[in-house]
Parts: structure tokens; sequence; C-alpha cells
């Protein structure tokens, strides 16, 4: 059963010895989890470039971003190869904006496997940020 969750803040974007990732701070019934979200290159390469920039002011330095809990896919044409999409909040201040990104279908099916079996903290603890660090 999937569970409404709330966006994921992006803590960091980044890579190690160990890969591609993202820092999320998220926010479970029973309680917040600082997890590592592994990225292939195709997704990282975005979600970099994104987090990256200053949308609003390019001397503001107080910008956070969320990562909306849900990936979607479309076809241009019937037959095609899908085009699979992420949303990321850009916040500053009191303006947001949503911005669309491509990503790749090994991340959609992540998320889409986050929404559908995360229920609490425990099922997370393979991905908890200490745990990884």
């Amino acid at each position: 059963m999937a569970i409404n969750l709330p966006n994921f803040k992006i803590i960091e974007v980044s890579k190690n010895e160990k890969g591609r990732y993202m820092k999320l701070e998220i926010q479970l019934p029973d309680g917040l989890s600082i997890i590592r979200w592994d990225l292939d290159q195709f997704t990282y390469i975005r979600i970099k470039e994104l987090v990256s920039k200053k949308h609003f002011d390019s001397l503001a330095t107080d910008y956070t971003y969320e990562l909306l809990s849900y990936a979607g896919s479309h076809q241009e044409k019937a037959n095609c190869i899908p085009t699979f999409v992420g949303i990321i909040r850009c916040l500053q201040g009191n303006r947001a904006i949503r911005i669309e990104f491509t990503c790749s279908e090994r991340f959609a099916g992540n998320m889409a496997w986050f929404r559908n079996e995360i229920q609490n903290k425990d099922d997370l603890k393979h991905l908890i940020w200490q745990e990884l660090s």
C-alpha cells in the first residue's frame, strides 16, 4: 500500500569513491531519515545541473531543493521508447518553481518502489546515511 509522502529535501548531490548520489532528508510516519540514494550517470547529470543553477536571484544563497516523491513517463508516439521524468522544486524565500527533468528508467523504477514499498524507517535501514558515509 502506497503512503502519501511529503517531498524529499535534497541536502546534497555529489559523487565519491562509492559513486554518484543524492543525500535526502525524508519524513516518514515514524520519523525523519537521512538517506543516500544512488544515482545512475544519466540522472545524476540532470539533477546536478538543476541544483547547481540559481533559478531566481543569481546572488541569493538561500536556495533549497526538494525532490517530489514520484516520477512519470510519456511517449511521443505509439511504440516509441518512453521518456521518464522526475520533478524537483526549487525554493528561494517565498518563491518556488517546479522543474521537470528527464531521468532513467532505473530512477523512475526506484521512485515507484519507494512510493509503493516504503512504510517506515525500518524499510530504509540499508539506505540510512550513517551506515553508508
